[in-house]
């Protein structure tokens, strides 16, 4: 239940343009969905959650995001029923799996990395000040912060990081095989780190050509390890091997950890027109069709934009919320 009210709870927050590392096919290269002049893609999770849909349809049969307790917990939401001014701490532990390369991140990136997302959950990002007008009265502290684990799942305290010395690291075809890397050959804890008593984060060299995936709590077993985030450590932070450009991808795929879908809705493809008639399942995003770039001031879904393509019967004087995390 407190995952749904941690995923629902989350409101607008600030800028950021996720990146999927681009693919050389036929010796060119394949940059799918990035913004003109650059080479990374987008956000890798729902095509992962396609992927998991096309495995398992009964799981989407009985768990899906029209879930009867997200129901119930959403109303709460909208009526005001939810208590505010309570701040939910989740602990989070940074599996780093590392060939003795540049992945083997520092624990000051890891820092950093935590510093940044706290900031950006709880209103504290610089960004802030400069928010749409549009947007500055419904942006909000989500109440929940991020603190690194201090004790394993045997009780034994620790950092809240975990090393895993392993060429897998290399390899994010299969996500699975990683974290058993992780299970079998870390060097705090070997065993499950259960997903529903911890944030589990696993910096990788590679997570499947992506800078970072994740699942939505309604589709994966809780207590799975699977139900954790998969990030480059190139996307981790802004300093060590990141920077402050790469540096949101954190609070992004965290959103979508919680719940959260794209702010276009629930698929990959920005710009797509359809979107228009598509919802996040968030009443303070206007609907739109997720455009490439930090476009302010633009609605992409208003009837007299002829650009879309599509005939909506939705009238939004609201311009589109760019600036979201999601």
């Amino acid at each position: 239940m407190k995952i749904y009210l941690l995923g629902v709870l989350i409101t607008l927050m600030s800028f950021l343009s996720l990146a999927q590392e681009a693919k050389v096919i036929d010796n060119k290269i394949d940059i799918g969905n990035c913004r003109e002049g650059e080479d990374v893609e987008y956000c890798l999770s729902h095509k992962k959650m396609k992927e998991l849909r096309e495995k398992n349809p009964q799981l989407f049969e009985k768990s899906n995001f029209e879930d009867q307790n997200f129901k119930e917990i959403l109303q709460q939401v909208k009526t005001g029923q939810i208590e505010k001014g309570v701040v939910y701490t989740i602990p989070v532990v940074f599996h780093i799996i590392h060939d003795d390369g540049v992945e083997n991140i520092s624990r000051e990136q890891v820092l950093d990395a935590l510093e940044i997302l706290n900031k950006d959950f709880r209103k504290l990002n610089d960004d802030v000040n400069y928010i749409v007008s549009d947007f500055v009265d419904v942006a909000a502290d989500s109440e929940i912060q991020f603190s690194l684990a201090t004790k394993a799942p045997n009780g034994k305290c620790f950092g809240g990081i975990t090393r895993t010395k392993n060429t897998i690291t290399f390899d994010g075809s299969s996500g699975s095989t990683q974290v058993n890397a992780i299970i079998n050959g870390n060097d705090v804890y070997r065993g499950n780190w259960s997903g529903d008593k911890y944030l589990n984060i696993y910096v990788l060299a590679d997570v499947g050509d992506a800078a970072g995936y994740t699942w939505t709590p309604y589709y994966v077993d809780g207590s799975s390890m699977q139900r954790g985030i998969f990030i480059k450590n190139s996307f981790v932070g802004s300093i060590g091997t990141s920077s402050s450009f790469t540096s949101r991808v954190l609070t992004h795929e965290v959103g979508h950890w919680l719940g959260l879908n794209h702010t276009w809705g629930e698929n990959n493809n920005p710009g797509n027109t359809n979107s228009c008639l598509e919802d996040d399942g968030v009443p303070d995003t206007p609907l739109n069709i997720g455009v490439q770039s930090c476009q302010k001031g633009y609605n992409s879904c208003d009837d007299s934009n002829p650009s879309t393509g599509v005939e909506s019967s939705w009238d939004y004087d609201v311009v589109d919320n760019v600036e979201n995390f999601m």
